[in-house]
C-alpha cells in the first residue's frame, strides 16, 4: 500500500509544476543520482507531464481529419497513465519504461501513417516522412534516465518501426526504388542515440566527480567541526577573576577564525588581558592565532607585566616563523596593587574606555602591525589609573568594518554612539546584551564577512 500513499501525496502538488519539480528532482547530494529506482520514478512522472505535448499534433489538419487519430492518442494517454501509476512501486520500472516507449512510438507512427495515407507521390511521401522526426524527441528524452543503454534501445526501436512503416508506404505507392531521403529520420534517430549516450556518459562522470567532492567535503566539514571544538577549548571559559567582571561576544562566519582573546592570571592577583586579530580568515588564521595564544602562555613572566616588551616578543616570533601572516593585538596588564593599567596596542583598533559617569571614548596610542618587524618597540606603553566601575571595550575590526544591507559601515563613531546610548545600564550582562542587539539591528540579517569579537571588562 506504500505506492498508493505516495500517489496520494503526489496529487496535491502535481498540478503545480514548481512544486512537482522541486520534489521530484531535489537531488541535493551526488549519491542521490546513483539511485536508479528513484531516477526512473521521477523520469516516468516527468514523461507523463511532457507527453501532453504530443496532442499538439492535432494542429496538423491531416492528423485532425484522421478517422482513428483520437483512438491512437487515447491509447497513448492510457499508456502514460498506467506508467504513472506503476511508478509508485519499485519493481520492473525499466520494463514499464521500455514497453510504454515501444507502444507510444508504434501508435504515433501509425497515426502519421494513416493520417497521410492519401499522399500518392514521392514529394508527398517525403513530407509524410518528415513528421517521423518528431519521434526523435522521445529518443533523446531517454538520456534523462541516466542509463547508457536507454537511448540506444529506444532509438533502435524507432529505427526498426520507421523502416517498417516507410516500407509499407512505399509498397502502397508502388515505388520500386527506396529513396535515400526516406532514411533521414533514421539518421536523426542515430544522432539522438549518439548524443544521448555520450551525454549520459559525461553526466555520469560528473556525478562520480561530484560524489567524490561531496565525500571530501564531508571529511573537511568533520575536520572543521573538530577544529572548531579545539579552538573553542582554547578560549577561556566563564572565569571568575578577582577585581573584574567581563562579557564577550564572538561571531565567526567560518567554522574557525583568527580572532582570539585570553586572560593571563599573574602573581599577587594581577591579571593580563590579551586580544588579537590575525589577518585573513579560516583555518590558517585560526592556527596562527592558536600559536600566538601559546606564545603568550609560555613566554617569560617578565614580559607578561610589560605589554610593550610582550608585543616585541610576538612581533619577532611571527616575523621569523610566519613570514606571510601578520596580526594586530592589544594587551592590558591590570595591577590591582598599584591600581594601574598598563597596556600596548600593536596596530589594533583603539581601546575604548568609559563608565556610568563618563562617556565612552577612544584611548589613542601608537603601534604597528605585528609580524613585519617594523620598529622597536613595536608599540608604545601607556599607563592609566585603575578606577572602580570603569569599563573597557576591546574589539576586532570586523565589528566596525562589516557592511550592512545598505553597504554602510558601523564605524568607530557608530560604535561609540551605541556604547554611550547604553552606558547608564549598571548590569554588565544587560549592557552587553543591549550593545549586541544594537549591533545586530544595524547589520540586520546580513551575513558578516569578517570575524567579529568584542570584550567588555568592568573594574570592580
Amino acid at each position: 500500500m506504500t505506492w498508493i500513499k505516495q500517489f496520494s501525496k503526489l496529487k496535491s502538488g502535481f498540478l503545480n509544476p514548481f512544486t512537482f519539480f522541486e520534489r521530484e528532482f531535489n537531488y541535493s547530494e551526488a549519491e542521490s543520482w546513483k539511485d536508479q529506482t528513484k531516477i526512473d520514478q521521477s523520469f516516468i512522472r516527468l514523461a507523463f507531464l511532457l507527453h501532453f505535448m504530443m496532442y499538439s499534433t492535432f494542429a496538423i489538419s491531416e492528423v485532425r481529419d484522421s478517422e482513428r487519430g483520437i483512438l491512437y492518442l487515447g491509447v497513448i494517454f492510457l499508456v502514460n497513465v498506467m506508467s504513472l501509476v506503476l511508478s509508485f512501486q519499485e519493481k520492473f520500472l525499466s520494463w514499464v519504461i521500455h514497453i510504454s516507449n515501444t507502444v507510444i512510438i508504434f501508435f504515433m507512427m501509425n497515426l502519421f501513417h494513416e493520417s497521410f495515407y492519401r499522399f500518392q507521390d514521392l514529394e508527398s511521401l517525403q513530407i509524410y516522412n518528415n513528421y517521423f522526426l518528431l519521434i526523435s524527441l522521445i529518443v533523446i528524452f531517454q538520456m534523462f534516465r541516466l542509463k547508457k543503454s536507454s537511448c540506444l534501445l529506444t532509438g533502435m526501436i524507432a529505427i526498426c518501426l520507421h523502416i517498417i512503416f516507410v516500407s509499407i508506404k512505399r509498397m502502397e505507392l508502388g515505388l520500386e526504388d527506396f529513396p535515400r531521403i526516406l532514411f533521414v529520420p533514421d539518421v536523426v534517430y542515430g544522432l539522438c542515440i549518439v548524443i544521448g549516450t555520450y551525454s549520459v556518459i559525461i553526466v555520469k562522470r560528473l556525478i562520480s566527480i561530484s560524489s567524490e567532492l561531496d565525500l571530501e567535503y564531508k571529511y573537511i566539514q568533520q575536520d572543521l567541526t573538530v577544529a572548531k571544538q579545539v579552538q573553542e577549548n582554547l578560549f577561556p571559559g566563564k572565569l571568575s577573576i578577582k577585581g573584574i567582571r567581563y562579557e564577550v561576544m564572538r561571531i565567526t562566519p567560518n567554522h574557525i577564525g583568527g580572532d582570539f582573546f585570553d586572560f593571563v592570571q599573574l602573581r599577587e592577583g594581577n591579571t593580563g588581558i590579551f586580544l588579537t586579530d590575525v589577518a585573513g580568515h579560516g583555518i590558517a588564521s585560526a592556527l596562527v592565532a592558536s600559536m600566538v595564544k601559546i606564545m603568550v602562555s609560555t613566554m617569560p613572566y617578565i614580559l607578561k607585566v610589560h605589554p610593550s616588551r610582550l608585543m616585541d616578543y610576538i612581533d619577532d616570533s611571527l616575523n621569523k616563523q610566519f613570514h606571510s601572516y601578520h596580526a594586530s593585538a592589544i594587551y592590558m596588564f591590570l595591577d590591582f596593587i598599584s591600581r594601574e593599567i598598563t597596556f600596548s596596542n600593536a596596530g589594533h583598533p583603539y581601546l575604548i574606555r568609559g563608565s556610568f559617569t563618563k562617556e565612552f571614548h577612544e584611548v589613542e596610542t601608537e603601534g604597528a602591525i605585528l609580524g613585519f618587524g617594523i620598529k622597536k618597540p613595536i608599540a608604545e606603553q601607556i599607563k592609566l589609573p585603575l578606577v572602580e566601575q570603569d569599563r573597557f571595550f576591546l574589539y576586532t575590526d570586523g565589528l566596525i568594518e562589516n557592511k550592512n544591507r545598505e553597504g554602510k559601515l558601523l564605524g568607530t563613531e557608530g560604535l561609540l554612539e551605541i556604547l554611550n546610548e547604553n552606558r547608564f545600564e549598571k548590569d554588565l550582562g544587560v549592557f552587553k546584551a543591549n550593545v549586541q542587539k544594537a549591533v545586530e539591528n544595524f547589520f540586520g540579517n546580513v551575513a558578516l564577512e569578517d570575524d567579529t569579537l568584542f570584550l567588555i571588562v568592568e573594574v570592580e
